[in-house]
Order: C-alpha cells, then sequence, then structure tokens
C-alpha cells in the first residue's frame, strides 16, 4: 500500500503551509547564496511539523520514503515561486532553476 492522491495533496498542503510559516527565509537565504549547482537540506523540526497535523505525523511513520519525496516536490516548488517572486523582472532558464536542489531533513 502507498499513499494516494488525496494523502499527498494532504501532505503537501501541511508542508507548503509549515515552510511558509518556519522556513521563508530560510529558502530565500539558501538560494541567494548559492552561486553553482549543489545540494542543500532544509532542516524541519519533526515535532513543529507533526503539531501542526498527527496525520502527516503518521504518514511519515507508515510511508517515510514517499513522504520525503513529496516533502521534496513541495520545498523544490516553494522555492521556485520564491526565487522568481524575489527577483520579478529576471528571466530565469531552465540552468539557472536548476542550479540548487533542496531537500528536506527532519530532525526530532
Amino acid at each position: 500500500m502507498s499513499i494516494n492522491s488525496e494523502q499527498e495533496a494532504l501532505i503537501g498542503r501541511v508542508f507548503e503551509a509549515y515552510l511558509a510559516e518556519h522556513h521563508h527565509g530560510d529558502i530565500l537565504q539558501l538560494i541567494e547564496d548559492t552561486n553553482e549547482e549543489s545540494h542543500q537540506p532544509v532542516v524541519v523540526n519533526a515535532m513543529t511539523l507533526f503539531e501542526a497535523s498527527m496525520e502527516v505525523g503518521d504518514y511519515f511513520n507508515a510511508y517515510p520514503n514517499d513522504v520525503l519525496v513529496i516533502f521534496d516536490k513541495v520545498l523544490h516548488r516553494t522555492a521556485m515561486e520564491l526565487s522568481q517572486t524575489a527577483s520579478p523582472g529576471a528571466q530565469t532558464t531552465k540552468e539557472q532553476k536548476m542550479r540548487y536542489t533542496l531537500h528536506a531533513r527532519i530532525t526530532g
């Protein structure tokens, strides 16, 4: 059994709200500081995230790999949106968009 589309949507919404509340500045800083292709972690506090939704915590415990993939997708989408918002007049090419890769890292 794996996560269905409704569960994925819920996890995505909860994580997106968590990022907006707790990591907006961190993501902007990582985007600005990254001058070359790199992989950067965004350290997520599990207790804070799962307080927002115990259901997401349950999914994480049951399907950690699937949930981490969803977190990374949401994180990448959020970073792209913040990057475009930070410099609205700038045209971004695919190469510029792909020069950084952010990953969610869950801590206790």
